[in-house]
């Protein structure tokens, strides 16, 4: 197996995720496993290892003594050649939060490699201790996180500073986009639990090398306790959290005994001043940063390890190594008592000086206390080894291994460039280059930008989604582009509240409702249709947009008070429509760089929500049904839980059938009018059925059900110009087709691609509304038609959208001979999930009337 660590602290220096790693390391390689590590550069790495790699730091910025590391463009770039130069990469471990882990994180996902995520340490506490401004550096640290990994949900609410919530915020998400997360003890593992966390959590203790350990036993010469003075040992960093400082004042206070520092930080100078100034010279030696080696070797020619950290350390390696030395513990934590075994030390009442100092003295006077801890640690001194701990890591590592295993056979598509990876030619040949896929095989994966997606080719696939057969989904991104206008409506709600609402505007479209809203669809058809010139250039893409928005409008509210509203909507929903989309295909960085369009988004937004807002607070006032989908929404209860829908609630789903209408609905409608004036047969004969069912006219509400031909012109529309695009996203592990996926993975399924495989549609590039017809259409794979989704998904509003294009296009053909201009050429655009044609000029000749 080969593992990929990302440490923010390099291997080479002094601390207890170093000697962790460290550990971790060699127990792996000892089994004949390969390691990779990457980390932070530093001074104290005078002899460069091959399988350490240092990426880049920021500029000279550090945070407490170690080098910043940002998920640069240059970094990821040096982790991918990495990775394709000595892969496959079978898991990524990360052991920080921070740069290095989250570089390591991004990675994992574009290779499509399982993470494990170990969390060692209280970023909460450390910030509190150690920051000037613990509010400030928590809020940037947190917004820094934030722009690369997802802070997704609601965290539980805790007893704790704004700092600490902040500072949790950035360990949770980091924890949640980990396929796997250990913590090195149970009290930090309750801990995320009470934060919000909903991975699996695994406790599995940090360990020490067995070959420093045994070398340390070797070397060590233990002497027995002084008769002079108490032996007190520290060892650790010399950082503020780490209380040194608190160390020292009880030293002094306990004058029988003596206090070796181990170690090196921010403190030192301070350390030595306090020593000098309390004249403690004599009694108090800092040693400085040594290797691990000298530290367990001083540890057996010590007495106790003092460790007054508390409400920090999750568990502390200097624990570990003193138990593994035999070595007593004075110790402040409760939560430590998981480490340290009932009698192997010490536990203070409190974390004062006093309190340290008291049981300094207490030693001193009576060493003889000390053999019954020395004999309670004995039976333990090898319960700390890495080879002891190492199974259990690769216990979890085979978990997830077979995800990795199987996913190397996922091909990758053609014309990838670098950095931009697939999405140039999507955007400039979206249509050609999704239906290519579909030869590569059933998962293809392509990359937007440096991410990787996995395209589904099958219909069989799609459904896995669909219906929930691969695991839970989410649009989390899709909402977060849209939050603005759309903060939470169905289409980006997922789980239970995405089925709660969708049985709530249920209501709003079912048949009755539909019938109602066809009256009111039928007059504006015609009347468009009556009120359209004779003879000059006109622009059918344009029509269908305006004609669709009218009529959606007008179905969503009729009363009169709603005229203000249907004026916003009409004037800003097309816009904002574009702005989603263009918001959802930027990668969130790159989005909030667009300080003009997001500043006039956001307004557009708030003020297209006031005034529906406004239109809703009416409904409620008046009580009583305007037969709209808005009275439907405004009045329904649900049966089964009681719920009715907010205000804010009944907003998001009205913007969304807009939105929906004018994008997709409009876009299918103009293509409906393009087939039919390309294809002269098919002209001919739908002007037959009108004539024989519609006559001169007007079109009437049961003419929906009544003209086969055009519905079969309709279907075929909706099969060739389908949506070219959808996505989700994995919401935690899931298998496709038996191919697992991690969590996090961008999941994208087109039913352009399958409509267009010859597999599943016999001469797919041809236009054949024929082959909708009873005797033919048993030749197609129900499965295989997608243009309203499948599933959970599946579009609410397909039914009153075939209802709108059906009866807009018999106004217009009733009505009107269009006449294409022959220069232009129509070109599909793909920059909307339904491609829509770049324009249809036409000029218009009057029918002739039937008698």
């Amino acid at each position: 197996m080969h593992v990929a660590l990302f440490t923010d602290f390099h291997p080479a220096t002094l601390g207890g995720i170093q000697t962790s790693v460290n550990a971790q390391r060699r127990g792996l390689e000892r089994l004949g496993h390969r390691v990779t590590v990457f980390t932070a550069p530093t001074a104290e790495s005078t002899e460069p290892e091959v399988d350490v790699l240092a990426l880049s730091g920021l500029g000279g910025i550090t945070v407490n003594g170690f080098a910043m590391v940002a998920p640069t463009a240059m970094n990821n770039r040096r982790i991918d050649a990495v990775f394709r130069e000595r892969g496959p990469v079978d898991i990524v471990h990360l052991h920080t939060t921070y740069g290095v882990a989250v570089a390591g994180l991004r990675a994992a996902r574009r290779h499509g490699i399982p993470v494990v995520q170990t969390v060692h340490s209280r970023d909460d506490a450390f910030i509190e201790h150690t920051s000037p401004a613990p509010y400030l550096s928590a809020l940037i640290m947190r917004g820094l996180h934030g722009r690369f990994v997802p802070h997704r949900g609601r965290m539980p609410r805790t007893t704790e500073s704004r700092a600490a919530r902040h500072a949790w915020r950035t360990m949770v998400a980091q924890a949640q986009a980990a396929d796997a997360v250990l913590v090195p003890s149970r009290h930090f593992a309750q801990r995320f639990v009470a934060h919000g966390l909903t991975r699996p959590i695994t406790v599995i203790s940090n360990g020490i090398d067995d070959d420093l350990l045994d070398a340390a036993r070797q070397s060590a010469t233990s002497a027995p306790p002084s008769p002079e003075r108490l032996r007190v040992l520290w060892c650790g960093r010399l950082s503020a959290e780490k209380r040194l400082m608190a160390a020292i004042e009880a030293v002094r206070r306990a004058e029988n005994c003596t206090f070796d520092i181990y170690g090196d930080g921010d403190l030192r100078d301070r350390a030595l001043a306090a020593i000098e100034a309390g004249g403690l010279a004599e009694r108090v030696r800092m040693h400085g940063g040594v290797c691990r080696a000298d530290c367990l070797t001083a540890m057996a020619a010590s007495d106790v390890l003092l460790f007054p950290s508390s409400g920090f350390d999750t568990q502390g390696m200097a624990l570990l190594e003193a138990i593994a030395m035999g070595l007593p513990v004075l110790y402040c934590d409760p939560d430590l008592a998981e480490t340290v075994p009932e009698g192997g030390g010490i536990r203070l009442p409190d974390t004062s000086v006093e309190a340290m100092a008291a049981a300094l003295r207490e030693l001193a006077d009576d060493p003889a206390r000390l053999e019954p801890m020395r004999k309670t640690l004995a039976p333990l001194a090898d319960s700390t080894r890495q080879s002891r701990l190492t199974e259990s890591m690769l216990d979890v590592y085979r978990s997830l291994a077979p995800k990795n295993t199987v996913h190397h056979h996922i091909p990758t598509a053609p014309r990838r460039m670098p950095v931009l990876g697939h999405s140039v030619v999507a955007l400039r040949d979206g249509l050609n280059f999704v239906k290519s896929l579909a030869e590569i095989g059933p998962i293809v994966r392509v990359y937007l930008g440096p991410r990787p997606a996995y395209v589904l080719t099958t219909p069989d696939l799609i459904r896995e989604v669909g219906f929930g057969t691969a695991g839970e989904f989410h649009r989390e991104e899709i909402r977060e582009a849209a939050h603005d206008v759309l903060r939470g409506a169905s289409n980006v709600l997922s789980g239970t509240p995405h089925e709660l609402r969708r049985r709530m505007i249920a209501p709003a479209l079912r048949q009755r409702r539909l019938n109602e809203y066809a009256t009111v669809a039928t007059d504006i058809a015609n009347a468009w249709a009556t009120g359209l010139p004779e003879g000059r250039p006109l622009d059918l893409m344009d029509e269908a947009h305006r004609l669709v928005l009218d009529i959606i409008s007008s179905t969503l509210f009729t009363a009169e008070f709603g005229a203000d509203a249907k004026r916003e909507v009409r004037q800003n929903i097309s816009w904002l429509l574009g702005q989603v989309i263009q918001r959802a295909a930027l990668p969130p960085p790159v989005r909030r760089l667009r300080f003009v369009a997001n500043h006039r988004f956001a307004a557009e937004s708030a003020r297209l929500r006031a005034e529906i807002g406004a239109v809703v607070t009416e409904y409620r006032r008046a009580d009583r049904d305007f037969r709209d989908v808005l009275s439907a929404l405004v009045r329904h209860t649900d049966t089964e839980t009681g719920a009715r829908l907010s205000d804010e609630e009944i907003i998001d789903e009205l913007i969304l059938m807009l939105a929906a209408g004018v994008g997709s609905t409009a876009s299918i409608l103009a293509w409906v009018w393009h087939e039919v004036l390309r294809h002269p047969d098919i002209a001919a004969e739908l002007r037959r059925e009108l004539d024989d069912f519609v006559g001169a006219g007007p079109v009437r509400p049961e003419h929906v059900t009544a003209l086969p031909y055009l519905h079969t012109i309709v279907l075929e529309t909706l099969r060739f110009w389908g949506p070219w695009v959808s996505t989700q996203t994995a919401d935690g592990p899931v298998i496709l087709g038996g191919v697992p996926l991690p969590d996090g993975a961008l999941i994208v399924y087109s039913p352009y691609l399958i409509h267009h495989n010859p597999h599943y549609y016999p001469a797919p590039e041809t236009f054949d509304p024929d082959r909708w017809f009873t005797d033919r259409v048993e030749e197609i794979d129900k499965k295989a038609i997608l243009p309203f989704g499948v599933g959970a998904r599946h579009c609410p509003g397909s039914t009153f959208a075939v209802m709108t294009i059906t009866l807009a296009t018999a106004a217009l053909f009733t009505h009107w001979t269009p006449t294409p201009d022959p220069k232009h050429r129509v070109r599909p655009s793909n920059r909307d999930f339904v491609p829509a044609p770049n324009r249809l000029p036409v000029e218009l000749r009057p029918r002739p009337t039937v008698k």
